[in-house]
């Protein structure tokens, strides 16, 4: 044990004392993960403000109407026309500087139902324009309530007609975004460490000198693997803490107004969650530097984890494709780093079962240590680390 706490402390010290690489596993996750989730906050609040600027105040008018509609084209914030040159105003629609016109018959009247005899209001609107359309579809739609009605519908303003769940929604959609950031942030921090480690050491003969040494080659593939498990863990810190600084921002961006904050309990799972994957992550990363003749190899295979994680985390953002997931239950959670990333959207979901964050755990951590032991047992062969 002491020989391999010796191999992982002389690896962290390197680690350490190259300022790229310090800089890179302590702030390259939080930048990832928080840049992100700033670019994401930006680019809705620019949406909102561009929406507001196309909102510009109504132009609109009215031509001789009835005294009897003033309440409802006063809501519309329609005005009476400054004259009546008709064609002067339909001019003016066209090129967008008035939102609507509303002409009314000399001899306006209200006819009973089934009357042949009807009056009809001209209303000139520009569907290019946001404001003329809207205008439009809102005069349509409260004209037509003024009509006679047989029967009416969704008339009580004490209920809630519209069952659309806006939160689980947002909720839905942070939970397809924030695991594919935090992995890919771990990840991207773990693979050139790992890369060079092992794949590294060999390209340089280093790993030849130090295989020559007392120290056992399982003690010395388990001391590398340790160090870059601790990297892993500051990797996750970093990319956790920029998660929780960006959620409730980008939360609240979306007009999350409800359960837009997680407890410390729910932090905790999801820590444990990306720590536990991201072990799995750095054990395979390290077999594939083992099995790699030089650095460049490593980094050359090493990306098709990152594509095998990004596949069925964007495709589980399809409704389609996530009834399939969620039809296999508590398999989800046996298969290691994916039940990190459904572990993950199930706590931002607020979805999850203790039991099945507990799995998640257990799981990953057995199947790092089979990644760790087969690293060791590669390490016995010659063809192996000689390249």
């Amino acid at each position: 044990m002491r020989d391999i706490i010796t191999v992982a402390k002389k690896e962290l010290r390197a680690f350490f004392g190259d300022k790229v690489v310090r800089l890179q596993m302590i702030l390259l996750p939080f930048i990832i993960v928080f840049g992100y989730g700033m670019l994401m906050t930006t680019t809705i609040d620019s949406q909102k403000e561009s929406k507001e600027e196309l909102e510009k105040p109504v132009v609109a008018y009215s031509m001789n109407a009835p005294e009897a509609f003033n309440d409802v084209l006063s809501e519309l914030r329609i005005k009476p026309a400054p004259d009546n040159d008709i064609e002067k105003l339909k001019k003016q629609v066209t090129d967008k500087d008035v939102d609507l016109l509303m002409v009314f018959p000399d001899d306006f009247k209200m006819s009973e139902p089934g009357s042949a005899d009807l009056s009809n209001i001209d209303v000139y609107y520009n569907s290019e324009k946001n404001n003329s359309m809207e205008l439009f579809s809102k005069t349509t739609v409260l004209f037509t309530t003024m009509q006679p009605r047989v029967f009416t519908f969704n008339e009580s303003a004490e209920k809630e007609y519209n069952l659309f769940d806006s939160v689980s929604l947002v909720k839905d959609f942070l939970s397809g975004i924030i695991p594919l950031m935090i992995f890919m942030a771990v990840y991207m921090v773990c693979m050139s460490i790992a890369a060079n480690s092992i794949a590294g050491d060999k390209e340089k003969g280093f790993l030849n000198t130090l295989l020559v040494t007392p120290v056992k080659r399982g003690h010395i593939a388990a001391g590398k693997s340790l160090s870059i498990l601790v990297v892993s863990i500051i990797a996750s810190i970093s990319a956790c803490i920029g998660m929780a600084v960006s959620l409730p921002k980008l939360s609240k961006s979306m007009e999350m107004t409800e359960n837009a904050s997680y407890s410390v309990s729910e932090y905790v799972m999801l820590f444990a969650a990306v720590v536990t994957g991201s072990f799995v992550l750095v054990a395979l990363l390290l077999i594939i530097s083992t099995l790699a003749k030089d650095v460049k190899q490593a980094t050359t295979l090493s990306p098709i984890l990152l594509f095998a994680i990004m596949i069925p985390m964007l495709l589980s953002t399809s409704e389609n494709f996530n009834k399939k997931i969620e039809g296999f239950g508590t398999k989800n959670y046996m298969i290691p780093v994916w039940n990190s990333i459904k572990t993950l959207q199930d706590v931002i979901k607020t979805e999850y079962t203790a039991a099945s964050v507990t799995l998640t755990v257990v799981v990953n951590l057995a199947a790092a240590v089979l990644g760790i032991f087969i690293v060791g047992r590669l390490f016995n062969r010659e063809k192996i680390v000689n390249g």
